[in-house]
């Protein structure tokens, strides 16, 4: 979201503000997206093999809201290609 938020020329912000402005854009609700946050964290930080089954069924539940997020990201990206695409290459 970084990325989007520099071709839109809105700040960065903090993580929470990113968040925030994803729900204002339509994406996902700013709750979802912190407990997938959550949970991403507790995957590569806290890894436990007793807690796997735990792990799995909460990347089940969260899924389809990653996978209904990346149309809308990439429809917004489209925008601003539109947008600004006669301004030059993205490297």
């Amino acid at each position: 979201m970084r990325l989007i938020d520099e071709l839109d020329l809105v700040p960065q912000g903090s993580l929470l503000d990113r968040i925030e402005r994803a729900e204002k854009r339509g994406w996902i609700a700013a709750s979802d997206l912190v407990r997938i946050r959550e949970l991403r964290n507790l995957i590569a930080h806290e890894y436990i093999e007793d807690k796997l089954r735990e792990l799995y069924l909460a990347v089940l539940e969260l899924a389809p809201l990653l996978i209904e997020l990346t149309p809308k990201v990439a429809a917004f990206g489209r925008v601003l290609i539109a947008r600004y695409g006669g301004l030059g290459t993205v490297s």
